[in-house]
């Protein structure tokens, strides 16, 4: 396959045209120029890794690396976010067995994809899950679809349907950017969706220790997912005060730069075969 791109680029990716990048971005999926990171979730009693947020990355071999703020809305605006997604699961999931075979089976341990609303309110969402999930052998119980609030608040009825039917079969769904906006939107959000886990937006995080209402909001987060058995995890956990505060607060799982940014899978087995975690850092 010829290389869609000229020999040499100058311009700055902003200024590149959608339609253009889209050409690039389709060749990446086509020549491996795509791959994942891996944010781990971790657990805030033991400091052991439960999961892993994947994240997907582009290294373009003459406009270097692409962050996902460029070419994720790109995507979605085109149509080829699913596809790409479907890649990532794919890969998600075969990145999992690899683990999986180097540290011993643990049916715990569980994968997060990001999905879009376009991706879900398609027809045929639920049938290309089932295809790639079942030509594994990884239960349905280690994938966790990972979806916006905004998903919940545009495409109600769809998004329940869909959801409903990912719940029946074992798969976890996760709210991103759970906590912004108006409390009286989000938090029926619990009760109206067949969700398991919400997380708790990085910028509530951030500003809880210095924001005594932020603070009370994250507490009733968690009070209010634990009453329906929703796990709560934190994003963007920075410092060991952060860390320390939600362990208080009850919150069980979380992430971010404190613990780890997000790996390549080749530096994952480590992670997991350390017997103590990060349990020094939660002390």
């Amino acid at each position: 396959m010829n290389n869609p791109v000229p020999d040499i680029l100058t311009e700055p990716i902003e200024s590149v045209p959608m339609l253009e990048l889209a050409k690039e971005f389709q060749h990446a999926m086509l020549n491996h120029e795509l791959s994942l990171n891996y944010q781990p979730i971790i657990n805030l009693e033991t400091g052991l890794v439960c999961g892993f947020e994947t994240l997907m990355r582009w290294n373009h071999p003459l406009r270097g690396k692409i962050y996902p703020g460029v070419f994720i809305p790109m995507a979605e605006q085109t149509g080829l976010i699913a596809e790409a997604s479907k890649w990532a699961l794919k890969e998600a999931i075969a990145a999992l067995k690899r683990l999986e075979n180097h540290v011993g089976h643990n049916e715990n341990i569980f994968m997060s994809v990001n999905f879009s609303p376009n991706e879900l309110s398609a027809d045929s969402f639920l049938d290309e899950m089932y295809n790639v999930i079942s030509a594994s052998d990884i239960r349905p119980t280690q994938i966790q679809l990972e979806i916006t609030c905004e998903l919940l608040s545009v495409q109600t009825d769809k998004a329940k349907k869909t959801l409903d039917i990912c719940r029946k079969t074992g798969l976890r769904i996760a709210v991103d950017d759970y906590g912004l906006g108006d409390p009286n939107e989000f938090f029926p959000y619990m009760d109206n969706f067949p969700i398991s886990c919400v997380k708790i937006d990085r910028d509530l995080i951030c500003d809880m220790l210095a924001v005594p209402e932020e603070e009370l909001l994250v507490q009733n987060i968690i009070i209010e997912a634990k009453k329906r058995k929703i796990d709560v995890i934190a994003e963007g956990i920075e410092n060991k005060d952060e860390a320390k505060k939600l362990i208080e607060l009850g919150c069980k799982y979380g992430q971010g730069y404190y613990f780890t940014r997000a790996l390549p899978e080749r530096e994952l087995t480590s992670l997991l075969l350390k017997i103590s975690g990060f349990s020094e850092q939660l002390k």
